[in-house]
């Protein structure tokens, strides 16, 4: 069985074992689910989520080669829920987002937390979205080098969760252990502090360099 529940953007579709949930305004359509389960997601159809096509252990296996984390599961015939990766990695996607996966929490301006495991992180500055990308980086031209400068390499602590603050009109904070990653996984950076670009301008990108306040950017 199959259905379509609408809670504003996020939209749920059930089997006898599993619910899967997809965020549309954070789904960039990497199409990895499409990959790996063509017979249960299924674009241009309705619904376009079919979880009771597969077994419960191989959607949720799916699910979580989102990038985005506009999928996410439940597990109803008492299976696992999702566990964060074993380490906190931030990788550049070439010309586009940023990626981040593990155990993250995501600190909005406003005060709310948001636990993830998965997000694609705007830095073109043009997401309406914002902090996610949107796709936007696509319509205006965004240039981007696809290579992390070169940073410290540091002895991480694994188990520690790694927090994203989206600061007011400027950068993402980082604070606790991540290994940044260019497109092709070699590993550039591994430290515990560090602060992403998000208004597109900076010339050290991924990283912050202050162009923020002179190109007026709002976040």
């Amino acid at each position: 069985m199959s259905d379509d529940r609408q809670r504003g953007d996020v939209h749920g579709y059930n089997s006898d074992a599993i619910e899967v949930t997809w965020d549309k305004k954070r789904c960039i359509h990497s199409a990895e689910c499409v990959r790996g389960l063509p017979a249960v997601f299924v674009p241009g159809e309705r619904p376009w989520v079919r979880p009771a096509e597969a077994s419960a252990d191989a959607v949720a296996e799916v699910v979580e080669r989102c990038p985005t984390g506009a999928l996410h599961y439940r597990r109803t015939d008492g299976g696992g829920a999702e566990q964060p990766a074993g380490e906190n990695v931030v990788r550049l996607g070439a010309g586009g987002p940023v990626y981040v996966r593990g155990r993250l929490e995501i600190h909005a301006p406003d005060g709310t937390v948001r636990e993830e495991t998965r997000a694609a992180l705007c830095r073109c500055g043009a997401s309406a979205n914002k902090p996610f990308c949107d796709n936007s980086h696509e319509g205006i031209g965004f240039a981007a080098g696809a290579e992390v400068p070169e940073g410290a390499i540091e002895e991480l602590a694994e188990a520690a969760p790694l927090i994203l603050t989206v600061r007011p009109n400027a950068s993402i904070g980082l604070e606790g252990p991540y290994r940044a990653l260019d497109p092709d996984g070699t590993v550039r950076v591994a430290r515990s502090k560090g602060s992403l670009c998000r208004c597109g301008a900076s010339q050290n990108k991924p990283w912050c360099d202050g162009s923020h306040k002179t190109v007026g950017f709002e976040g």
